[in-house]
């Protein structure tokens, strides 16, 4: 048994270091520049696929395209809980949600959490952050010299904010805005004579206040609404999965939007596209910023999405469920000393804050769960990496019910635990996603995937019990 056990799952790596940090630092030390700046663009409510470089032939993403094309894009990128404010706070902790406090919307760090921004600033960083907020934290508190933000979603115009600490309304679309005062951020920092953090926060393409994607019309004009496919699962009747799922938030809202029919997926489809093209193009502004200003050259982007979201798989809407369309977001980074190519490798969320600090040559705390990309960065392939990693949705959020699921190459196990009683499990789930890509055939009660089942349940408490280290 052990045997088999270790070539089903040869290393699960949570926590544990992958690399050895000398030769790491060896390569940062070879760099012919200082410590690099970091520009981390972090969009809104995007699935792993909306963007052109991807293979998907209908978006219109050339400014996100043209990152991918200068770096390394990953083709599995997760987050470890899909929605904003977790995803938020793993993105700037490097811990999972569960150890750093925030584990639903609108939810604050612990008192004694640190950011990536606290260490970056002790070392000598110029920190700000622009657009989306949704912490209970205020970016001060979190480590930011300077911030320009919103809270939480609503207009694409006229939208409240509060820049340099008085609240106003600002004209026009709100990712210009954004754009705007990121490049105000560059210019300044181009004028110190220090690197610097900027943490870009989109709020595109996260639906309105009214629960739209309001692009401009000459952009609808882009997208052909008849053009638009719909879900391979659209039509999914959720046989073996959760039976509250059948009444969730997640169902009933998407009929509300009329998804029982693909035409209201195909018009949600071309406004959500034509959304993130206007995002991409005040990208654009951001970008050129900071080739004008001389900066490329030693600047790192980070671009990720801070979750997916379902546009008719499964006859869902939103966010939070374990399903791939959920959890698997974009992700991109390119910059000095690091190659172009695409990698299959399962990164998370939680990997920036390390990926980020090793790049400053800064000592990366032994605490956070998430590990350095910088072995992925090179092509040298010489490195050991995760082969599974934890979901977590303990809390429950859009009418989901307190989840956990594990996740490897080939397969995904997810249980479901009792709305009022979060200890007590009522629902399992096991897909091949090799063989079943969209999730739609659970195989957790046949005998022939029983070990499967069993040494994925085994993997998740082993995961979770570091996690609690």
């Amino acid at each position: 048994m052990k045997n088999t056990r270790r070539y089903f799952l040869k290393t699960v790596c949570v926590g544990i270091p992958l690399i050895n940090s000398h030769s790491l630092h060896s390569w940062a030390k070879k760099r012919t520049y200082n410590r690099p700046n970091f520009l981390f663009i972090l969009t809104d409510d995007q699935c792993y696929d909306a963007l052109g470089c991807t293979g998907n032939p209908l978006i219109h993403t050339p400014t996100l395209d043209s990152l991918a094309a200068r770096g390394i894009r990953f083709e599995n990128a997760f987050v470890t809980c899909s929605i904003c404010s977790p995803s938020r706070a793993v993105c700037l902790t490097g811990r999972y949600g569960s150890a750093n406090g925030v584990m639903k919307v609108g939810g604050g760090l612990n008192e004694d959490e640190k950011t990536i921004v606290h260490y970056l600033r002790k070392a000598g960083y110029f920190c700000g952050m622009v657009g989306k907020w949704h912490l209970a934290n205020s970016p001060a508190w979190c480590g930011f010299d300077v911030f320009d933000y919103f809270e939480s979603n609503g207009r694409y115009y006229n939208r409240s904010v509060f820049e340099s600490g008085e609240k106003k309304v600002v004209e026009g679309f709100i990712e210009d805005y954004n754009a705007a005062r990121s490049c105000d951020f560059l210019e300044k920092a181009a004028s110190n004579n220090q690197p610097f953090f900027l943490f870009h926060c989109t709020q595109v393409p996260h639906m309105n206040h009214e629960f739209d994607w309001n692009a401009r019309p000459q952009t609808l004009t882009l997208y052909n609404e008849r053009d638009m496919p719909v879900p391979a699962a659209w039509q999914d009747d959720l046989s073996g999965k959760p039976p509250y799922l059948k009444e969730s938030r997640s169902r009933t809202q998407a009929l509300k939007y009329g998804y029982d029919k693909k035409e209201a997926i195909q018009r949600h489809k071309q406004r959500y596209y034509a959304a993130i093209t206007e995002m991409d193009a005040s990208l654009g502004k951001l970008i050129d910023k900071l080739d004008k200003l001389g900066l490329r050259e030693n600047t790192i982007i980070i671009v990720m999405g801070d979750n997916g979201w379902f546009l008719g798989e499964h006859g869902f809407t939103s966010k939070v469920l374990p399903y791939e369309e959920s959890i698997r977001v974009p992700m991109i980074i390119c910059g000095p000393g690091i190659e172009t190519g695409v990698t299959r490798n399962l990164v998370l969320n939680a990997d920036l804050a390390p990926t980020i600090l090793e790049l400053a040559n800064i000592a990366v705390p032994h605490n956070l769960h998430g590990h350095s990309l910088h072995p992925l960065l090179k092509k040298d392939g010489n490195h050991v990496w995760r082969e599974a990693f934890l979901y977590e949705a303990l809390e429950s959020q859009l009418g989901s019910w307190p989840l956990l699921a594990v996740r490897t190459n080939r397969w995904k196990y997810i249980q479901t635990f009792d709305l009022n009683d979060p200890t007590k499990l009522v629902f399992e789930e096991l897909y091949d996603l090799e063989c079943d890509p969209t999730e739609r055939l659970n195989r957790v009660y046949e005998q022939s995937f029983v070990f499967v089942k069993e040494q994925l349940a085994d993997e998740l408490v082993r995961i979770k019990e570091r996690l609690e280290e």
